[in-house]
């Protein structure tokens, strides 16, 4: 098998990374063994960081028969990180860590900092539908793979063509595919996302061609033809975000078990 070396070969992350990932905030909480979660999204300074006010923005809508919230990127602030992981109080080794800035400066600040904690890979949120519109800073994904991290790059489900191809044009490791949908009641996740989740994922990998960058699918995975659906769309990787909404995870990984062994029965990075 030919392998294509992106600018970040990413060949400890390939060997590390888990086929199912949680997806951020639920990694922060989460972590059954045998996934890799995803920790954040942390941004520069705390933003009314409360896990009941989290919780507090979680909506089931009949009609849409999805998920919708307002989390809104609600969390201590990427310093507050930093700091416990230098005193051994958090691990980062095993973890994406999820950054997001909303200016030039605070993302050279951020990845600064997520160097610092040494994590599996940074993964850059570029499209948190409950921030206002996020541009696309000059160079930003230049700096990142500038850190020697290994950077995954969030996309929105819909207008994510010209954000990506200059990701690929600057080497970053991979995507992760897709982030909620816009609606009036936040960020939409579910069953609704999972058909838009599937057609991004399909054509990121014909954007990708021979470039090498991989794919992290996830978007309404509840069972486990879901995981197939994205392995035969191109992921590389898949991730829970929706099925993770479940209280009984704070005691037991059995709701989530099954979809993480099916993962790694079917799952094989290229």
């Amino acid at each position: 098998m030919m392998v294509v070396m992106t600018k970040q070969s990413g060949m400890l992350i390939d060997e590390a990374m888990e086929p199912i990932l949680i997806s951020a905030p639920f990694g922060n909480y989460i972590q059954p063994e045998g996934s890799t979660p995803t920790v954040g999204t942390f941004t520069a300074m705390a933003r009314g960081w409360r896990v009941w006010r989290i919780l507090r923005t979680l909506r089931y809508s009949i009609s849409l028969d999805a998920w919708t919230n307002r989390i809104g990127l609600r969390n201590p602030g990427m310093p507050w990180y930093a700091r416990r992981v230098a005193a051994g109080k958090k691990r980062a080794d095993h973890a994406v860590v999820s950054i997001h800035g909303f200016d030039r400066p605070q993302w050279s600040e951020l990845l600064a900092l997520t160097a610092e904690v040494e994590p599996l890979a940074v993964e850059l949120n570029m499209s948190c539908p409950n921030v206002g519109e996020i541009g696309l800073p000059e160079g930003l994904f230049e700096e990142a793979v500038a850190t020697g991290v290994p950077v995954i790059v969030k996309v929105p489900p819909i207008r994510f063509e010209a954000m990506s191809e200059k990701a690929i044009e600057a080497g970053v490791w991979g995507f992760h595919a897709v982030n909620t949908l816009p609606v009036r009641g936040g960020g939409m996740s579910g069953a609704p996302l999972h058909p838009l989740a599937l057609r991004c994922v399909a054509d990121l990998r014909r954007m990708i061609g021979d470039h090498g960058q991989k794919i992290v699918g996830g978007g309404g995975i509840i069972r486990n033809h879901h995981i197939d659906a994205f392995v035969d769309a191109g992921a590389d990787y898949v991730a829970l975000g929706t099925k993770t909404m479940d209280p009984r995870l704070l005691f037991t990984d059995g709701p989530v078990r099954g979809l993480i062994e099916h993962a790694h029965r079917v799952v094989h990075p290229r």
